[in-house]
């Protein structure tokens, strides 16, 4: 049925390409603020990694000595919260973290920089093109970077393939998967895309780090997963990827309980949850992203935590903090 469509995705790929070209010619104003802007983002819907790219950027700028804050649109925030899931997230990671989500971004930005930031992440940036930025780091999934190569609705591109020409940086996420040689193939290939054949591409993977029992807040080794039987419970872009992780980790999966991305969980629905897994006498598992949406559920859960890992070189720290 997508196919049908791609009379629609070549219109939607006409139209970000006329407003990308009226930013570039000046036609459409665009915005600096006075610190150095990094933009993550991404060509395609759905999940590349970018929250915990986020994490690693602000980590490593929190080392150099500057005061990173994140700026987001806060796409499926609860109405009166401040942050939406995947900021939650984010704070609770990293309580020091400036963050201000808003569709304003320009507005947003400068209360940022008011709070004392003084390097900002524009998360999930690529497209929003009011604010002026100083990198493009782009990520894009290694298995399969573009989807079917089709714009929305009939694939999952935000923008035609070209737009790479923008990028400053890319990180191939979810390589872990591949071998050198094909990794290797899909630089090369991505470098003609973009016009760059000297662009930085490195290769990631998101490895996980650690288990986090709730409501007890005990860390967990990821050993302890090792032939338990587990019930996954899930709102996230790609959960065939949370199950993949989870398997690979000795976990016996018996059962899943899958909702869409930015899901807000209902009470019956963690009643139902929570009586799964105690009918597989069974670990009810979940990623950090849900269980920041979970908040203080009282709902015996362990929450697997994953983190940003360089397959090789990782970005010189002056390339990305300017």
């Amino acid at each position: 049925m997508r196919q049908a469509l791609w009379p629609l995705g070549l219109l939607y790929g006409g139209v970000a390409a006329v407003r990308n070209w009226c930013f570039d010619a000046g036609i459409k104003k665009r915005y600096a603020l006075d610190v150095p802007v990094v933009s993550i983002g991404n060509l395609t819907v759905g999940g590349t990694g970018k929250t915990p790219t986020v994490a690693w950027l602000a980590g490593l700028a929190k080392a150099a000595g500057r005061r990173p804050g994140v700026l987001a649109r806060g796409y499926g925030r609860a109405p009166g919260a401040a942050l939406n899931d995947e900021g939650t997230m984010l704070q609770r990671q990293l309580p020091w973290l400036l963050q201000e989500q808003d569709p304003d971004r320009v507005a947003a930005g400068r209360r940022l920089v008011a709070k004392g930031a003084d390097f900002v992440i524009l998360d999930d940036g690529f497209q929003h093109r009011r604010l002026r930025r100083d990198l493009d780091l782009v990520c894009l999934d290694a298995t399969l970077p573009f989807g079917n190569g089709q714009c929305l609705p009939a694939g999952d591109l935000r923008e035609f393939r070209s737009g790479l020409r923008r990028a400053g940086l890319l990180l191939l996420t979810r390589a872990g998967g591949l071998d050198a040689q094909a990794i290797e193939q899909r630089v090369r290939r991505l470098r003609e895309i973009a016009h760059q054949p000297a662009l930085p591409v490195y290769a990631t993977d998101h490895a996980p780090a650690d288990l986090v029992s709730r409501p007890d807040d005990a860390v967990l080794p990821l050993s302890s997963l090792r032939g338990r039987r587990v019930v996954l419970l899930s709102a996230i872009a790609r959960p065939q990827s949370f199950r993949a992780t989870c398997a690979g980790l000795g976990a016996e999966v018996v059962n899943e309980l899958r909702y869409r991305d930015h899901h807000r969980f209902t009470a019956d629905e963690l009643q139902r949850a929570a009586a799964a897994a105690r009918a597989a006498d069974a670990v009810l598992l979940t990623t950090a992203k849900d269980d920041a949406r979970l908040g203080d559920a009282e709902l015996p859960r362990q929450v697997l935590r994953v983190a940003l890992r360089f397959l090789g070189l990782e970005p010189p720290a002056a390339e990305l903090l300017l």
